[in-house]
């Protein structure tokens, strides 16, 4: 019952998205039902244009965190040095401090960079993550010391050992990290509009945003474009939802 009142909203987006736009909300057969919508936003709009952003952007932020946060996880847990459970504590904190509060700061910066409107300023502040970087220091936690111990002993080194040992054995956490990085990049407005401003570098959200904008009165064509930017990530969650449970669930086991 639970799984049927969460999937209700997308079950009704998509039969919006197929009605004609005369008849928004009414229930109709299937036989009435249209991919005139789809057809609208793909004539009106440069849909391909915005999922290949979208695609690049997604793809670049989810290899580049994948590599800085887990390698950020693993000198967390492994490494013992001066002022590592402040620095634990301060990536927790971090955790507190909402987008809003420091937009204008990322976006003076960003802009003194010279990297407003270009795909860049949508990468770089997506790639260190302190939730996705706790979520490996518990993961890489749960493993026995006594794997680093062993290795070193066959004279492995610290990169080696986090090659060869830790990373085959944190998958579900990668991947789960791989999951939440790509999806909260593919969803994420509030950068991308602010960053920038050519329709050519538009991602989805921005570039669907703009198309509702000038298509108030057509519910259901905005309700298309919902659905072309939701598929994806459903699918990326049915392929992948596996990885997720375990590995949430296994880092809090040790502290």
């Amino acid at each position: 019952m639970i799984a049927l009142v969460m999937v209700a909203p997308l079950v009704f987006g998509l039969y919006v998205s197929l009605l004609p736009p005369e008849r928004y909300l009414d229930l109709v057969g299937p036989g009435d039902l249209t991919l005139a919508n789809y057809a609208y936003v793909v004539q009106h709009a440069s849909i391909g244009t915005w999922y290949r952003n979208t695609l690049v952007v997604t793809a670049l932020v989810v290899g580049g965190a994948v590599l800085v946060n887990t390698l950020a996880g693993y000198a967390l847990a492994r490494f013992r040095f001066a002022g590592r459970r402040w620095l634990l504590l301060g990536v927790i904190a971090i955790l507190l401090v909402p987008l809003q509060a420091y937009l204008i700061p990322l976006y003076l910066q960003i802009a003194s960079y010279g990297w407003l409107n270009s795909l860049i300023a949508l990468v770089v502040p997506f790639l260190v993550n302190p939730l996705l970087i706790f979520l490996m220091r518990q993961t890489f936690s749960t493993l026995p010391a006594e794997l680093d111990e062993a290795a070193a002993l066959d004279g492995a080194g610290r990169f080696r050992t986090f090659l060869q040992i830790g990373v085959p054995l944190a998958m579900t956490g990668i991947a789960t990290q791989a999951i939440l990085a790509g999806t909260w990049t593919w969803n994420s407005f509030l950068i991308p509009v602010t960053m920038v401003n050519d329709p050519d570098k538009f991602v989805l959200t921005v570039g669907l945003n703009s198309l509702q904008a000038q298509n108030y009165t057509l519910p259901t064509v905005q309700m298309a474009g919902v659905v072309l930017l939701t598929i994806p990530v459903v699918l990326m969650f049915v392929v992948f939802q596996r990885f997720i449970v375990p590995s949430l669930a296994s880092s809090g086991i040790k502290g």
